[in-house]
């Protein structure tokens, strides 16, 4: 496990490299997580590719985007776009956790000349908005930000308060959470604080309605797997019910675990996604 940094304009994307090989992995958390999402799968582990497992814009150790911007969807494609181009190779598996899987979608869509295959791990389509909820969502999104963007950062006494309140509002047991807060976390003048910017919380500004989420589905050349958790998130089966016929190929794995079944069963998930990958091969 090595760090690395990656800069893109004025801001740096940090994250984790684990394994060595021709095949180049690019794997992405889920909202408010970060790179440690990761660890439980893949240390101590002989990995045959390179990973490179990423922290988001505003999480993680990653820089927060500049404090007139907002975190839009669509605008980590854009990242992990620049994140592929500057490693200079030709292709790349995607592994994608809850909103990373939903990225790592949308992003093989766009660009399928850059893409061998899909996982993804808790995660399909996109959330969406009807069309005839546009304006509302963008109004609800807009008075958020208001709220959000007056309050100052909150202080913790400790990590052991902020491992807590990870645990309250999750599927993660004390281990799980206490891996990913470390990461999201910092300590001054004996107080801790989070690493993640606030303006994360703020409500989307946009979403694909459904329409746009199949039409975008369509365009993924790439074959997919979706490995779910037996105690996941109803919203991801939903999805697929909705989704999952749109995709010229799906494998689908059902394994022990939460919304984090890949921390929770990592061998598992580690298992299932090199059976995959190895099918099919960039070099």
């Amino acid at each position: 496990m090595q760090p690395f940094s990656f800069q893109t304009g004025t801001q740096a994307m940090h994250g984790l490299t684990f394994g060595h090989g021709e095949e180049v992995v690019i794997a992405l958390h889920g909202w408010l997580d970060n790179a440690h999402s990761y660890i439980p799968m893949l240390q101590n582990v002989q990995l045959n590719q390179r990973w490179y497992c990423l922290d988001f814009p505003g999480h993680g150790l990653s820089d927060w985007r500049s404090s007139d911007a907002h975190y839009y969807f669509i605008d980590y494609i854009d990242d992990v776009y620049k994140f592929i181009e500057s490693l200079d190779v030709t292709k790349v598996h995607l592994v994608g956790h809850s909103m990373g899987a939903m990225v790592a979608g949308v992003f093989a869509s766009c660009f399928p000349e850059k893409v061998v295959s899909v996982n993804f791990i808790e995660g399909i389509g996109c959330v969406t908005t009807n069309s005839n909820e546009v304006s509302s969502q963008l109004r609800k999104a807009i008075l958020n930000r208001a709220r959000v963007n007056t309050k100052g950062p909150r202080a913790f006494d400790s990590i052991a308060h902020i491992i807590s309140a990870r645990l309250a509002s999750g599927d993660l047991e004390y281990p799980q959470a206490e891996l990913l807060m470390t990461r999201n976390s910092y300590e001054k003048a004996g107080k801790w604080y989070l690493t993640t910017d606030p303006k994360l919380k703020n409500h989307s500004g946009f979403r694909f309605d459904e329409a746009q989420c199949i039409a975008t589905i369509k365009q993924i050349n790439a074959p997919c797997q979706l490995i779910l958790g037996d105690k996941g998130y109803p919203f991801v089966k939903d999805n697929l019910e909705a989704y999952g016929k749109y995709y010229k190929e799906l494998k689908i794995h059902e394994i022990p675990g939460g919304h984090h079944c890949h921390m929770q069963s990592p061998a598992l998930t580690l298992e299932h996604i090199h059976a995959f990958i190895g099918q099919y091969k960039a070099s």
